[in-house]
Order: structure tokens, then sequence, then C-alpha cells
């Protein structure tokens, strides 16, 4: 068994951040940005970066990007973060190949999504084709990606973590990207202290501390990493009003950045007020242009989403 151990620096839980890809306004990807990215989400205390996967457009890149993205990651990164490599594909042999190039890169995890063309009906299936990719990344610790929403693939978290546990000798644990508490809950009954569940929807995270879950993935810490971690040391202290306050603020900064041309767009156009500007979106997401991002500062300010956050 295969164990991803993330450092929560203090709180109940640690955060590791799905990063942005970021792009120049011509849609090349900005390697030089990489590095203070990666300064700005170890001065907060993220524990880990997620790269590669869907904040971080990695089904918009070519395999060349993919594997670059990485080695700069895990360059940038320099042991103050760990680094998960998303090398999820449609193709299996390309998913092998990524997962390959994350061993010999020095990744300290992988993880991938089931195939969303055509898609597995059991989770025998989609183990089958699991398999041969976190076999051909050796020793590291091989997380399942479950995001039902995005990949059409609605088999229960908690299946394939039965069937997971059953045939891949390095599977670590599921990032659990979805709204489903009830099998949340049997994910981590099955999983007891043994393999992690990373709670994938931020808009959960109290509920998931709650429940015991020990690690976080998400998107929204490109940019609101601090009053996260604000709300986990609260929750860590038992001040769970104070906690309770911070869920409320993350909740409507959320609704307020997604207003504005989408989750992911807005998100990434929020990077830019509060920490490092990742530029726009590659096609086929839409990015803001100057007046939404203007009305998208307002607003922010509005709720008070600015004032909490140190410069």
């Amino acid at each position: 068994m295969a164990q991803l151990a993330l450092d929560a620096h203090g709180s109940v839980m640690a955060l590791a951040t799905a990063a942005f890809t970021p792009f120049d306004q011509d849609g090349s990807v900005a390697w030089q940005t990489i590095e203070r990215q990666a300064d700005q989400l170890a001065g907060w205390g993220c524990a880990a970066v997620y790269v590669g996967g869907t904040a971080g457009e990695g089904a918009s890149l070519t395999r060349d990007e993919r594997r670059e993205l990485l080695e700069r990651w895990c360059a940038a990164a320099g042991g103050r973060m760990q680094v998960i490599a998303h090398v999820g594909h449609t193709s299996q042999r390309e998913a092998a190949a990524l997962a390959r190039h994350a061993q010999d890169v020095g990744a300290d995890a992988i993880s991938a999504v089931p195939p969303y063309f055509h898609k597995p009906a059991t989770p025998a299936e989609l183990v089958d084709f699991l398999a041969p990719i976190a076999a051909a990344a050796g020793e590291l610790p091989f997380v399942y990606y479950h995001i039902p929403g995005m990949t059409g693939v609605h088999i229960p978290a908690s299946a394939v973590l039965v069937e997971a546990i059953e045939r891949l000798p390095t599977f670590a644990g599921i990032k659990f990207a979805a709204g489903d508490v009830a099998d949340l809950q049997r994910c981590l009954a099955l999983a007891r202290d043994e393999y992690e569940l990373y709670i994938g929807n931020a808009q959960l995270i109290l509920v998931a501390a709650g429940l015991g879950v020990r690690a976080a993935i998400g998107s929204v810490y490109n940019f609101a990493a601090p009053l996260y971690l604000r709300l986990l040391r609260h929750v860590a202290a038992g001040e769970l009003d104070q906690a309770r306050q911070c869920q409320r603020l993350a909740q409507r900064t959320i609704e307020t950045v997604g207003g504005y041309a989408g989750e992911l767009p807005g998100f990434k156009a929020a990077a830019g007020l509060t920490a490092v500007d990742c530029g726009p979106c590659r096609p086929p997401m839409p990015s803001l242009d100057d007046r939404q991002r203007d009305a998208m500062a307002d607003a922010l300010g509005a709720i008070g989403f600015l004032d909490r956050h140190p410069s």
C-alpha cells in the first residue's frame, strides 16, 4: 500500500492547490510564471500542488506541454510542497507514458480521471483501465480522481475504492470532487486510516472536516488559500462560530467569482487580484475582459473578501 502524507501545518486538514496553468495572451504557456506561483502557495502554507488537472486545463494541453509543466513544477516546488501529477487521458497508453514521466522527473504521486469519452460501465472496467497507468509509475502513490460532473462517469467512488484496494498495489486514495456526502461517508468508512480521501469540493470543506477528512485538493486555493487555512485553524481550535463565518465568506466568494464567465475563468481572474496573475484560459473556456475583471474586484471588495485577504 502506497502512502501520500500531506503536512496540515497545524490545522485539521492539509490543503493541496490544483494549480492553474499560466498562459500568455497568445495562448502559449507562460513558463516563467510557475516559480512565482510556487513561491506564493508555499508561502501561504499549501502542502502540495496538483498539476495538470481540471484547473490546470490539462485536457487542453499537448503531451509535450504536460510533460514540461510537470518538470517545471517539480523544480519550482523544491521540496517545499509535494507534487501530485495528474496523468489522466482518454488514451490508456498516453496516460501510462505520462505516469512513467512523472516517476522519472520526481513527482511525489500520480492521479488520473477515468476515461471520459468511451466510458467504463462498472468499477471493474474502470480499474482495468487504471491498472496499467498506476503500474507505469512504479512505486508512486496513485490517487483516483472522482469528478463525475466533468467526466460523466458516475460510478460511485466507494465502489471504485473497493475495487482499487483489491487490485492496485500503489492505490493511495481518492480525490473526491463531487457533492454526494453519503458516498463520501461510505468512502471514509471503507478507507479507515489506510487510504486518504481528498475533498475536491471546497463548498463542503467544513462538512468534510467534521467527518474526519484530512486533506483537500482544489482550485479555489490558488487565490483564497489564506481564508480556508484560517477556517481550518478555527476548527482545530474548536472555534466553530468563527469557522462557520469563514465558510460563509468562502461560499459567497465562490458564488461571486463564479458569476463572471463561469467558475474556472472567474477563479483564474481572481488569482490576479490576490496572488499571481495566470492569464487567460484556453479555448473553449472563455476569459474575463477588463470590464468584468473590474466588476468582480468591486464585488469581492463589497462582500469583504479582499479586506480579509493578506496583501
